[in-house]
């Protein structure tokens, strides 16, 4: 046997690979999660995986433009649930399955940063050689434990690149992006964010209640709290904080039924417009269940292949069919085991699944596609349409005694132009602020967002407001000129348009400052760089 490495954490993670009864010239296991899980966890992962993409990756490729690497986000169990990075690279990171649904555990894949990482605790580097399989040997790999807001391991994310391109910055890089996703992470609980030291990416940020209870806390954070006796009430007066309003969850004045209906194993039939929330409120009423750290399942039945929709819910068993995996799968229902499972357009489900689906909830045990013998499965169930299932069961396009299992309590979610204006308006200021706590709405903009019936309703609402953030871009406000809503002109010459308002702005403000860039920035609302970078691109400087 080769000599092991000296450092620490790869020696005591040689030791364990050693002690499970590993060894270095074996291959790999090939540990990779069934579809049907990967999707299960992602949905559980959801604000992890969304923070991920909207404020980590940008600053990924920023800071490692053009290098061989790929950033992977990953679970608690080292499961990878997003990657992104060189497509170069990538080609020889799927040789050894690093890629979303494989999981990467010291006890399946041997020393690695990312299962290292989660044994230890801490961040970790193994480079080339100091990988336990042969292999992995050509990799080399920098990983930082993630931590949710109250302290609690959420996963990993790791670089990984080919040895002979790991530069020395890789380990303090992946740091610094764990750190912006957990910053993020904190921003979008509610509660008063207190920054200790504003000026400083690096600052501890606490999240503090309305009577100063620690809610939680950032890695900067819960260091200064080890070294400070902490008075919430006395930070709240003493320093820079920000009000994070909780996410709404009205429902009609009666917020509180439809939790209490779940807590009883009473199903829920949500109804509403395309757009107006169904599918966010099961997300709050999971967070707020007594079932928020099981599985929250969302399944789009619309959205099932025709041919492999009671595959896909129910599971199958290896072989069961022409093209199925030889694992099998456990289908969306048992994946949700334990959790909540959310069937969102349910009227588009086909009258034998309903059929399935009603034995299911009628003996709680699904039987996979394959196989005669079943399994007891345990979740509560939530079901949305925007159609009327009523008028189906009259049709004869759903089935009415399945109609009445799922209604155990029926819950119409208003259209936004319904909503009061101002609930509207606390929407908006919360949307603005995940998307880009840079930017503001100035009143006309706001106004004509209110003002407007938006067809499309919440969802709709977000991809507006998410172009105006692209069109609003370093400009620090949105104008109503960003804003694309229904009955706009959205033809391929609006950005020109848009780009030559912003350009005759710049140029009359100019003149009223009489060419001081410096003032007209000021009244620009955005910094003097980027002026000067404006007026670079139209040729006056």
């Amino acid at each position: 046997m080769r000599e092991l490495p000296v450092s620490d954490p790869i020696h005591r993670s040689w030791q364990r690979c050693l002690h499970q009864g590993l060894s270095r010239q074996q291959s790999a296991e090939l540990d990779l999660l069934p579809q049907g899980e990967l999707s299960a966890r992602l949905e559980a992962s959801r604000e992890l995986v969304l923070c991920f993409e909207r404020f980590v990756l940008p600053l990924f490729i920023q800071l490692l433009a053009g290098r061989p690497c790929r950033l992977l986000l990953c679970d608690g169990e080292g499961a990878i649930l997003a990657a992104s990075g060189d497509d170069s690279f990538a080609r020889h990171a799927e040789r050894i399955f690093l890629r979303s649904g494989a999981r990467w555990g010291e006890g399946s894949k041997g020393t690695n940063a990312i299962g290292t990482a989660l044994a230890e605790g801490n961040e970790v580097q193994v480079l080339g050689s100091q990988h336990f399989f042969a292999q992995h040997s050509f990799l080399s790999c920098s990983a930082c434990p993630l931590l949710a807001p109250d302290g609690n391991l959420l996963g990993v994310l790791d670089i990984s690149s080919d040895a002979r391109h790991h530069g020395g910055d890789m380990l303090g890089t992946v740091r610094l992006l764990a750190m912006t996703l957990e910053n993020a992470l904190l921003a979008r609980r509610p509660g008063w964010l207190v920054d200790l030291d504003p000026q400083t990416l690096w600052s501890p940020r606490l999240l503090l209640g309305e009577a100063g209870e620690l809610l939680g806390a950032n890695r900067a954070g819960r260091l200064w709290l080890g070294q400070h006796a902490f008075d919430g009430r006395q930070l709240l007066r003493e320093h820079q904080i920000c009000r994070i309003p909780p996410p709404r969850l009205q429902v009609e004045g009666k917020e509180n039924v439809p939790l209490k209906m779940l807590e009883r194993g009473i199903s829920l039939l949500l109804e509403g417009e395309t757009g107006s929330g169904k599918e966010h409120m099961a997300r709050r009423l999971h967070q707020a269940s007594s079932r928020a750290a099981a599985p929250l399942v969302c399944v789009n039945c619309g959205a099932l292949p025709a041919d492999l929709v009671e595959a896909e819910l129910f599971g199958y068993v290896g072989g069961a069919f022409s093209g199925a995996r030889s694992q099998g799968s456990a289908g969306y229902l048992r994946a949700a085991h334990g959790g909540i499972l959310m069937l969102d357009e349910i009227g588009e489900l086909p009258l034998l699944a309903q059929t399935r689906l009603l034995r299911v909830l009628q003996e709680r045990a699904v039987t996979p596609l394959g196989s005669h013998r079943p399994e007891a499965v345990d979740f509560w169930l939530i079901c949305a349409s925007h159609r009327d299932l009523g008028a189906m069961v009259s049709a004869g396009t759903f089935r009415e005694d399945l109609y009445y299992r799922l209604c155990g309590w029926r819950q119409r979610l208003a259209p936004w132009r319904e909503w009061p204006p101002q609930e509207r308006r606390q929407l908006l200021g919360r949307l603005l602020a995940e998307m880009d706590p840079a930017l503001q709405l100035t009143e006309e903009a706001a106004q004509r967002l209110l003002a407007h019936p938006l067809p499309g309703n919440v969802r709709q609402l977000k991809q507006s407001l998410e172009v105006a953030c692209v069109l609003a871009e370093g400009e620090g406000w949105i104008r109503p000129a960003h804003l694309q809503l229904p009955g706009d002109l959205v033809a391929e010459d609006v950005p020109h348009g848009l780009r030559e308002a912003g350009h005759r702005q710049i140029a009359s403000t100019l003149a009223e400052c009489d060419g001081n860039v410096s003032k007209a920035a000021r009244r620009l609302g955005i910094s003097r760089t980027t002026l000067y970078r404006r007026l670079a691109r139209k040729g006056v400087v």
